[in-house]
């Protein structure tokens, strides 16, 4: 009887901790240390906090339409003690989560007071599930995003204070969620929103009808008082478009719908129906719950914090439809960072599906098969996302390697404007990299090499550019016209291949231009002999404005990090630009 108690013991905690493996192996093998987009523009303010010339307002500032003021101290903090390491706030994520994810466990159990164990171990491993779920990568992946996951556990630690705190006084209790909500105010403008959807959880504490009454106008209070402190010199980046619902309903409410779909489905009609299904779901069970008058229910106490997040996640997925729906809902398919929004959404309909279950037990059967099924949409869902991460982490480890040869790259029409330069990849501003770069350099954070060799001969064969093969021709081109070249390039004898190829002209130790290697060719593989060698081809397109007038030859490179050295691929093409 004891070993059996003991293995469902350990089959229960597997089940409970598998998604959290499946996470980090995630984030191990394809979280690069490097930073990416919006991150480039927090490198001033930490110039000003090296000199000590930082102020409130450094961080205060309106990112977007947001007010990160807790995020950038918190990646301030973690850039200085780790040399800027961005994984460090991918970690901070994680920690983030897995703190989210015991407060809603300990909230669910007080709520479910012992009662039938089996369901609520059901609904704790869903939420495991969804919490963790890799469909989420785009946030997992880029640190930056921390405030998403941040803004949630706000709102769940101010539920966990409310519910979860019997012990202390009701006043303590309320204190410690302002708090909480205060914090996520100045995560996301999102956050502001938990100071509404909590108010009747603030309500339903202990008290006679003035206190409570007095509770619930402080509480009201503390929100404009937010509200107020977030609207000092707010200048977002794109005018608000309050009056878009009215123009165009039908739009928003694809998009709206369309969200709330996004962690169970990728493409647009079906996520659109599946967020219409669960929508129709949280409404059937706001009926049911507060069926009597909501001041004389009876099972809506262990209701209200469910109600409370999908009430939350719904208006926040309103909010983004409103700012977002303008470009269209294919825009919410090819995004994952909306999901850490509407993920709340599914975890609260799980929570009352559960409560549910315990008044209508006729229905536990149903329970059983929506685990199921919940539970192989997420599998799919993480083998699909791991395929797609896969085929683009050249791209994401390519931006690794551009930026340590930043100096080496050439202020080339290619450089600073193609969706190909490993620069742009970056950031679209590529003087912001270039000067967030100089940054890093002058706080001792990354050392950028300037006098690295260049290997013209070699005993091993790193690859060839081989296409157009004109090595005994010239090829003509007038200026207006655009060149492609194309090749292939390897690592001998080392598991890790390049990201990058690099092309230079004539004698010039620099390069204009970039190509990501990242093409298929078995058949290079199969002379080779090694499945490393799948992916070593590479094509690139550039204006010929990029080249000078006249006769010149273009070599192309591979980056070996180890030593610090580029080398020359076999073979160069000669090309003759011709003005007009």
């Amino acid at each position: 009887m004891l070993k059996v108690f003991s293995r469902n013991r350990i089959l229960l905690l597997t089940l409970y901790i598998f998604p959290v493996l499946l996470l980090l192996w995630f984030l191990a093998n394809f979280s690069v240390n490097v930073p990416y987009w919006d991150q480039w523009r927090l490198t001033p303010i930490f110039e000003r906090v090296a000199e000590g010339n930082a102020t409130f307002f450094d961080f205060f500032t309106v990112h977007g339409h947001h007010r990160i003021l807790i995020p950038k101290l918190i990646i301030t903090t973690l850039a200085f003690a780790t040399k800027w390491n961005t994984q460090a706030e991918i970690i901070c994520s994680v920690i983030f989560v897995i703190i989210t994810f015991f407060a809603i466990c300990k909230i669910a159990e007080i709520q479910f007071h012992n009662k039938n164990k089996n369901i609520l171990h059901i609904a704790n491993i869903l939420v495991s599930l969804l919490l963790f779920s890799l469909v989420q990568h785009q946030n997992w992946l880029w640190g930056f995003t921390l405030f998403w996951f941040l803004t949630n556990l706000c709102l769940i630690i101010a539920i966990y204070f409310i519910y979860a705190l019997d012990n202390f006084s009701e006043k303590t209790q309320i204190f410690l969620a302002a708090i909480s909500c205060f914090i996520g105010s100045f995560t996301l403008i999102q956050g502001l929103f938990s100071w509404l959807v909590l108010i009747p959880s603030i309500f339903c504490l202990e008290g006679k009808s003035k206190q409570k009454i007095s509770r619930v106008t402080i509480w009201i209070l503390l929100f404009i008082l937010s509200c107020l402190i977030y609207s000092i010199n707010y200048n977002p980046i794109r005018e608000p478009k309050p009056f878009l619902f009215t123009e165009q309903p039908l739009l928003i409410i694809n998009y709206f719908l369309a969200i709330l779909g996004l962690p169970l489905v990728r493409i647009s009609i079906p996520a659109i129906l599946i967020g219409l299904i669960l929508l129709s779901g949280f409404i059937f069970f706001t009926f049911y719950f507060l069926k009597k008058p909501w001041y004389k229910f009876t099972f809506a106490p262990a209701a209200i914090p469910w109600l409370t997040i999908g009430t939350f996640s719904l208006i926040s997925a309103l909010s983004i439809s409103v700012g977002r729906a303008e470009y269209g809902v294919e825009n919410a398919m090819i995004s994952s960072r909306y999901t850490t929004t509407s993920i709340l959404f599914i975890i609260s309909l799980i929570y009352l599906f559960a409560l549910f279950l315990q008044q209508q037990q006729k229905y536990l059967s149903i329970y059983k098969i929506f685990a199921v099924v919940m539970t192989g949409i997420m599998m799919v869902n993480s083998v699909y996302v791991v395929a797609s991460v896969k085929s683009s982490f050249p791209y994401m480890e390519s931006r690794k390697e551009c930026l340590e040869i930043i100096n080496y790259l050439e202020d080339s029409e290619f450089i600073q404007e193609s969706q190909n330069s490993c620069l742009v990849l970056m950031n679209g501003k590529t003087w912001l990299v270039r000067e967030g770069a100089e940054i890093m350099a002058k706080l001792g954070w990354r050392e950028f090499p300037q006098n690295l060799e260049f290997i013209t001969k070699t005993k091993q064969n790193y690859g060839y550019l081989d296409n157009p093969q004109t090595t005994e021709n010239t090829l003509i081109i007038n200026r207006d016209e655009t060149l492609s070249l194309g090749g292939w390039a390897i690592r001998p004898n080392r598991n890790k291949q390049p990201n990058l190829v690099l092309l230079s002209f004539g004698q010039n130790k620099s390069f204009f231009a970039n190509a990501i290697v990242n093409l298929e060719s078995n058949d290079i593989a199969k002379v080779l002999k090694s499945k490393k060698y799948n992916r070593p081809r590479w094509k690139v397109t550039f204006s010929a404005k990029s080249l000078p007038i006249g006769e010149t030859i273009i070599n192309a490179w591979v980056y070996n990090s180890d030593k610090q050295e580029f080398i020359k691929l076999n073979d160069e093409v000669k090309v003759r630009v011709e003005d007009g």
